[in-house]
C-alpha cells in the first residue's frame, strides 16, 4: 500500500475487503507501506504519485487468487527494462537502433496490441542525426588543413625524387622496371606510413583532448575532458590516412619512373616545362565555382548543402561551406599568384640588371626568374598557409567579438535587472508590479514625482561586486505627422549613468557616446533619433516633434527637440511593431507624464558572480529582483557548445600542424635545393665570388622568396577577410544582422607568424652559412655530375 493510501484503507497486519467494478470480492491482507526513497531513480518507470491508488501484489498471487476470480483479469501489462548505456558509442547507435526496432516488431507480431511506450529511440535518432551533420562539417573544415598535409607529402616526396632522378634514370637504363622503382618508394612510404600511424594515433588521443578544451582559436581553457577512445573506426580512419599519404607520395615517383637516362638528361639541361595545373588553367577554372559561390553568398546569404533550414538562423557553425568557399578562393588566387611570379622576378632582375651592381642581388633575382618552377611547391607552401591562417584568425577573432557584440546588445551590460516596485497610488493600497528598479541619486522617486515607489538606483553599488548601475526605460512611442504614424521605441536614460554601465560601440551612433550624452545635458528635452525617422518624414537636427508616450496604461504627448542620431541602442531590434528608435532623458519623461514608472536596471560587475547570491544581497537592501539576465552566462553558455569547441579545435590544431609543416617544408626544400645545386656554387666560387657574395646571394634569394609568400598570403587573407567574413552574420532569422558585423584582421597572431616565419628565415640562412663555408671547390669542379 502507497503509504499516502495507508489512511484512507485500512492499516498494517489488518484485513480489508476491495470491491473490483465488477461485483467480486476479494479478501486482501495489507502487509506493508511502501513509499519511494528516490522518486527520480531510473526504476520508477512512471512517476511514484501515478501508483497511489494502487495495491501491490506478488505475480503468484495474482496467478493463483486474483485471475481466477476475474475475468480478462490484465487489463495492462507493463515490461520495464533499465540498461546500462555508459559504454555505448557513436558506432553502436545503428546497430542498437536496428535491435530495437527488430525487437519492436517481433513483440507486435506476438502482441498485436502492444507497443513500445518509452524507449531511448528518438533520444538515438536524434543524436545520430546531429553526429552525422558535426562529422560532416567538421571534415569540410578540415579539408583545407588535410589539403595542405598532402601538398606537403607531395612537396617533400617531389623534392627527394627529383634529387635521386639521376639514380633513378641509371636503373632504368640497366633493366629496371617502372614497377620496380614504384615499389621501391611504395615499401619505403609504407614503413613510414606504419611509424606515422602508431605515433599519429597516440598523438590524435592528445590532440581530441587539446580541442576538447578549445574556447576560441588558438585559446584554450579547463572544461570536462573528454572521454577519449581508440575505437576501431579510429584504426580505419588511420590507415585510410596512411593509404592517401602513400598515393600523394608516390605521385613524383611514378612520374620520375618513366624517365630515361636520356629523358633525365634533356629534361635536366631544359627544366622549362609547365606544371600539370599551369598546362590546364586550373587556377582559371577554380575561380569560376569561387565567383559563383561568391554570387550566392551576396544573393541568398547561406550555401545550404545540408538541407532544410541548416544556417538559417546566422550559425555559421552549421553551414560550413562558408569556410570553404573562401578557402578555395584562397587556393585559386595562390595558383594564379604562382603563375604571376616568374614575370615579377623577371620584371626585377631587369630593374636590378639596370639600377644596381650589386651581384647577389642580380644573381638571386635571375635564378628565381630563370627556374622559378623549383621554387613554386616552398611559395605555395608559405603563401597558402599565410592566408589561411590570417582569414582563420581573422574569422574568428571576427566572430568572438560579435558574439560579446550580440550578447551584451542583446542584455545592454553585464546584468539587466527586472525588479518590482510598488505603486501607492493603486486601489487596494498595496504594491504593484513594476519592470524595474532604481531611483534618482537624491532619493526615492516620490521626492519628485508621485506614482511608482523605487529603492534609489545608488544603493545597488553597496552590492559587492557591482560597480555601476543606470536606470533604463523601454516604452511605446507614437508620432503623427499628416497622414502618416510613426511607431517607434522610446529610451529613457540617465545621462551619467548609462555610459558606466552600457554596451555601446562607435559605430552605433553619428558621435561617441560621450558626445550624445552631452547633447541630451544641453536641453532636458533634447532627443536622439535613428537616421530612418529623419529621412522618412523630412524632419532634421533642431526640428521639435511631439510623441505620444506610451507606459502601463498611461499614454501622454511629450515634445522633444531633435538632437542627435543613433543608429543602434541596446535591445533595440527594429521591427514593424518598433521600427523607430527613440532616446531621451528618463526623468524628462516621468515628469511629463506625472510620475515615476517602471524601468529596468543595468548593472556593471566586477568580474564574474552568483546571480543567486547578487539577488539574495539585493533583497537584503530592500530591493526585490524579479529576474537577471546575465551576458557573461549566455556568452559562457554559447562558447560551450560542442560544434564551435569542435571547429575552432579543428582550426587551431590544423593551423598549428599546418604552420609547423610550412616550416619544415621550406627548411628541407632550402637543404634539399643547395645540395641539388652543389656543382653551380662551386662554379661561382672557382669564378671568383667571395663567401660573403655567396651568402648574400642565397640569403637576398631566401629573403625574398618568404617576403614574397607573407607579402601574398597576408594581403590575400586580408583581402579574402573583407570579402567573406560579413556572410558568416547573414541569415533568414530575425535581427539576424543586429548589430552588424565589424571585421577584425587578426593582426597579433600575423605578428606571431611572422615571428615563426623570421626565425625560419634565420636558420635556412644559417644553414646555408654553414653549408658553404664547408663546401670544397675543387670537388664540385673536378668531379662535376658524379658528386
Amino acid at each position: 500500500l502507497f503509504k499516502r493510501a495507508q489512511t484512507a484503507l485500512a492499516g498494517e497486519g489488518e484485513d480489508k475487503k476491495t470491491v473490483e467494478s465488477k461485483p467480486v470480492q476479494i479478501q486482501a491482507r495489507i502487509a506493508g507501506v511502501w513509499a519511494p526513497s528516490d522518486p527520480t531513480e531510473p526504476y520508477w518507470f512512471y512517476d511514484p504519485k501515478a501508483l497511489a491508488s494502487s495495491l501491490m501484489i506478488s505475480e503468484k498471487a495474482f496467478r493463483t487468487r486474483i485471475g481466477p476470480a476475474m475475468e480478462d483479469e490484465v487489463y495492462a501489462a507493463l515490461w520495464y527494462f533499465v540498461y546500462d548505456g555508459d559504454n555505448i558509442r557513436t558506432d553502436d547507435v545503428p546497430g542498437l537502433l536496428g535491435r530495437i526496432y527488430y525487437a519492436d516488431t517481433q513483440i507486435s507480431n506476438l502482441l498485436p496490441n502492444a507497443m513500445l511506450d518509452v524507449s531511448p529511440v528518438d533520444e538515438l535518432e536524434k543524436y545520430r542525426w546531429t553526429t552525422f551533420i558535426m562529422t560532416i562539417i567538421l571534415y569540410v573544415f578540415s579539408i583545407p588543413i588535410l589539403g595542405l598535409v598532402l601538398y606537403f607529402i607531395g612537396l617533400i616526396s617531389g623534392l627527394v625524387v627529383e634529387r635521386q632522378r639521376g639514380e633513378i634514370a641509371i636503373l632504368k637504363s640497366r633493366g629496371t622496371g617502372d614497377v620496380q622503382v614504384v615499389g621501391i618508394y611504395a615499401l619505403e612510404g609504407l614503413m613510414v606510413g606504419v611509424i606515422g600511424l602508431v605515433a599519429g594515433i597516440a598523438l590524435g588521443k592528445q590532440l581530441a583532448m587539446v580541442m576538447g578544451n578549445t574556447v576560441s582559436f588558438l585559446t584554450f581553457g579547463q572544461r570536462e575532458q573528454l572521454p577519449v577512445l581508440l575505437t576501431p573506426r579510429v584504426i580505419r580512419m588511420g590507415l585510410l590516412g596512411v593509404l592517401i599519404g602513400l598515393l600523394a607520395s608516390l605521385g613524383p615517383a611514378m612520374r620520375a619512373a618513366r624517365l630515361t637516362i636520356v629523358t633525365y638528361k634533356r629534361d635536366r639541361a631544359r627544366a622549362l616545362e609547365k606544371p600539370l595545373w599551369q598546362r590546364f588553367f586550373l587556377d582559371f577554372l577554380l575561380l569560376i565555382p569561387c565567383g559563383y559561390g561568391y554570387y550566392v553568398l551576396e544573393n541568398r546569404g547561406t550555401i545550404d548543402f545540408l538541407g532544410g533550414n541548416v544556417g538559417a538562423g546566422g550559425d555559421p557553425f552549421s553551414d560550413p561551406l562558408l569556410f570553404l568557399v573562401p578557402s578555395l578562393t584562397i587556393f585559386a588566387i595562390s595558383l594564379l599568384m604562382i603563375r604571376l611570379f616568374p614575370l615579377l622576378m623577371e620584371f626585377l632582375a631587369w630593374v636590378a640588371g639596370q639600377v644596381s651592381r650589386a651581384v647577389s642581388i642580380v644573381l638571386a633575382l635571375r635564378q628565381l626568374a630563370r627556374v622559378s618552377k623549383q621554387y613554386t611547391g616552398s611559395l605555395l607552401l608559405l603563401t597558402l598557409t599565410l592566408s589561411l591562417a590570417t582569414f582563420t584568425a581573422s574569422m574568428a577573432r571576427t566572430l568572438d567579438q560579435s558574439l560579446i557584440d550580440r550578447t551584451y546588445y542583446k542584455y545592454g551590460a553585464d546584468y539587466r535587472l527586472v525588479e518590482s516596485g510598488e505603486n501607492p497610488s493603486a486601489t487596494d493600497g498595496g504594491g504593484g508590479f513594476g519592470g524595474g528598479g532604481g531611483a534618482s541619486e537624491t532619493g526615492t522617486d516620490t521626492d519628485l514625482f508621485s506614482g511608482w515607489v523605487f529603492v534609489p538606483v545608488s544603493e545597488h553599488v553597496e552590492v559587492p561586486g557591482v560597480e555601476a548601475a543606470a536606470r533604463v526605460g523601454s516604452y511605446s512611442a507614437r508620432g503623427i505627422f499628416g497622414k502618416t504614424s510613426a511607431t517607434g521605441c522610446f529610451y529613457g536614460i540617465d545621462r551619467l549613468d548609462f555610459p558606466k554601465v552600457a554596451f555601446f560601440r562607435p559605430d552605433f551612433g553619428s558621435e561617441e557616446l560621450g558626445v550624445l550624452m552631452n547633447r541630451l545635458a544641453m536641453n532636458r528635452s533634447a532627443l536622439l533619433v535613428n537616421p530612418r525617422f529623419l529621412g522618412d518624414f523630412s524632419l532634421g537636427i533642431g526640428d521639435r516633434v511631439e510623441l505620444s508616450v506610451a507606459t502601463f496604461g498611461e499614454r501622454k504627448d511629450v515634445e522633444f527637440i531633435i538632437s542627435g542620431l543613433i543608429e543602434y541602442f541596446p535591445t533595440y531590434y527594429p521591427d514593424d511593431d518598433c521600427r523607430y528608435l527613440f532616446v531621451g532623458n528618463l526623468d524628462y519623461v516621468f515628469e511629463r507624464l506625472g510620475g515615476v514608472f517602471p524601468y529596468d536596471v543595468w548593472i556593471r560587475t566586477e568580474g564574474g558572480v552568483d546571480t543567486e547570491e547578487l539577488s539574495k544581497q539585493l533583497s537584503d537592501l530592500d530591493i526585490k529582483v524579479v529576474t537577471i539576465s546575465g551576458s557573461r552566462e549566455a556568452i559562457e553558455e554559447e562558447q560551450g557548445r560542442p560544434e564551435r569547441a569542435g571547429v575552432f579545435g579543428i582550426l587551431s590544431v590544423g593551423f598549428v600542424a599546418a604552420a609547423v609543416l610550412t616550416v619544415l617544408g621550406f627548411l628541407l626544400h632550402s637543404f634539399i635545393s643547395f645540395r641539388r645545386r652543389f656543382i653551380e656554387f662551386g662554379v661561382l666560387r672557382a669564378i671568383g665570388l667571395s663567401v660573403g657574395q655567396m651568402i648574400g646571394f642565397l640569403g637576398f634569394e631566401q629573403l625574398l622568396l618568404i617576403a614574397t609568400g607573407v607579402t601574398a598570403g597576408t594581403g590575400l587573407g586580408v583581402w579574402v577577410s573583407d570579402l567573406f567574413i560579413p556572410f558568416l552574420q547573414v541569415g533568414t532569422a530575425k535581427n539576424i544582422a543586429v548589430p552588424p558585423f565589424v571585421v577584425l584582421i587578426a593582426w597579433d597572431d600575423i605578428v606571431k607568424i611572422y615571428i615563426v616565419f623570421g626565425a625560419m628565415l634565420v636558420l635556412a640562412i644559417g644553414g646555408m652559412i654553414w653549408l658553404l663555408t664547408r663546401l670544397k671547390v675543387f670537388e664540385a669542379v673536378k668531379l662535376g655530375e658524379a658528386v
